[in-house]
């Protein structure tokens, strides 16, 4: 699991996983962190943190659907949220 941090990479995340990450210009949100969540390569799930509350507000696979690996995905974020918490200051 890692962010998106080029437009380009929002684009190429929206393309492949046919939503609107991209589209609705998520990368122009001050507020919140998209993460990209992989498997040997092969993206799972695109995941919203909102960097308010620190609390995931969406993490959706293809076509808005969830993968086989929505639960591992949200709990890895989650155990994880103090770490995106401190590199958000």
């Amino acid at each position: 699991i890692r962010p998106l941090e080029s437009i380009t990479q929002f684009y190429q995340e929206g393309k492949a996983m046919h939503h609107c990450v991209y589209q609705n210009e998520y990368y122009k949100r001050k507020d919140c962190l998209i993460l990209t969540a992989q498997k040997n390569g092969e993206r799972l799930e695109t995941v919203e943190v909102n960097l308010k509350t620190f609390k995931i507000i969406q993490s959706r696979a293809v076509c808005n659907k969830t993968s086989e690996y929505h639960n591992q995905i949200i709990n890895l974020v989650n155990r994880n949220m103090e770490v995106i918490r401190r590199a958000a200051v």
